[in-house]
C-alpha cells in the first residue's frame, strides 16, 4: 500500500470535537464515522459516536491480517458492546466504518462512508437518510414561501425540528430486517445483506472518505473546493444536495470529514 494523501477536519471548531477517525497501519485502512449524538448521553466524557469511533480504531489495530469481513464486524461490535452500561442503552453509541484489507484485497464497508476504486464510485447511501433529508429541504421551503428570510432559515433551522423526531428514533431500523434497515457498528448484531464487500487488486487506486463530502472526487484538493463551492452556495444544504443538517454558526462544514487516497 502506498498512500498518497490523507486530510481529516472535524466540522467544528475544537477539533477535539471530530466524531470522524481514520487508522493505518501495514495491513488496514479505515475510515471510522462516528454518528452525530441525537442525545446527551456520554462516554467518559465523549460523544456516542466518537466513543464508537475510537472502539472501531481500536479493533482494526488488534486485527490478525488474515481476518474475513465477518469475524471483523463481530469484533468491532463487540467492542462497541463494551461501552455500554446500565444508564447508556445499546444503540446509543453508533459509527459507519469503511475499512481496506491488504490481505483479502477487499473494501468493507458498513454504513454510509464513500469509495472509489479507480473510475468507480460507491456512495452506500442509506435510504432513510434521503427521505429525512427530502423532508427537512420540503419544510425550508415551506418555510421560503411563508416569507422567512434565508438568514431566519439559517438561524432557527425548522426543517432540522421538524426532522429531529424521525432522526431520534430512526435506530429501530439499524441492523434490522426489513424496509428502511441499515447496517452500522453498535453493538448489536449486523445482518449479513448491510455487509458491503468490494474486491480490489494490484494497482488498483482507491480512495476512502466519510460522508462529509457532498461529492467524493479523484483528489482531495478537487474535493475540497467542491465542498467549499456547496458551502457557499448551499449553506443549508437543502438544494440540489441535500442534508439533514445545514452549517450551524462557526462550523467549518456541516458534517466531520475523512479523506485518504493511496495505491494498491
Amino acid at each position: 500500500m502506498r498512500i498518497l494523501e490523507q486530510f481529516i477536519k472535524g466540522k467544528k471548531q475544537d477539533q477535539t470535537l471530530c466524531e470522524d477517525m481514520l487508522f493505518v497501519n501495514d495491513n488496514f485502512i479505515a475510515v471510522a464515522d462516528g454518528v452525530t449524538a441525537k442525545t446527551n448521553t456520554e462516554f467518559h466524557g465523549k460523544t456516542g459516536g466518537r466513543a464508537a469511533a475510537e472502539k472501531v480504531c481500536e479493533a482494526v489495530s488488534e486485527f490478525p491480517e488474515d481476518i474475513n469481513v465477518f469475524d471483523a464486524v463481530k469484533v468491532m461490535t463487540e467492542k462497541v458492546v463494551s461501552l455500554y452500561t446500565a444508564d447508556k442503552p445499546l444503540g446509543t453509541a453508533s459509527v459507519g466504518v469503511i475499512i481496506f484489507s491488504k490481505f483479502r484485497n477487499e473494501i468493507w464497508s458498513v454504513g454510509d462512508c464513500q469509495c472509489f476504486i479507480n473510475d468507480d464510485f460507491f456512495s452506500h447511501e442509506k435510504e432513510i437518510d434521503r427521505i429525512v433529508s427530502d423532508m427537512r429541504a420540503l419544510v425550508l421551503e415551506m418555510g421560503r414561501r411563508n416569507g422567512m428570510t434565508e438568514k431566519e432559515l439559517f438561524e432557527n433551522d425548522i426543517g432540522r425540528e421538524f426532522i429531529l423526531p424521525v432522526i431520534k428514533k430512526q435506530q429501530i431500523f439499524a441492523n434490522s430486517d426489513g424496509r428502511f434497515s441499515y447496517g452500522v457498528i453498535n453493538g448489536m448484531p449486523v445482518y449479513e445483506k448491510d455487509i458491503v464487500v468490494h474486491k480490489v487488486k494490484q494497482g488498483d487506486e482507491i480512495i476512502l472518505a466519510s460522508d462529509g463530502y457532498p461529492e467524493l472526487l479523484k483528489t482531495l484538493a478537487e474535493s475540497e473546493e467542491r465542498l467549499k463551492e456547496e458551502i457557499k452556495n448551499n449553506p443549508l444544504c437543502d438544494g440540489d444536495y441535500r442534508s439533514t443538517k445545514g452549517i450551524k454558526k462557526d462550523w467549518a462544514s456541516f458534517d466531520d470529514r475523512t479523506y485518504i487516497r493511496f495505491k494498491v
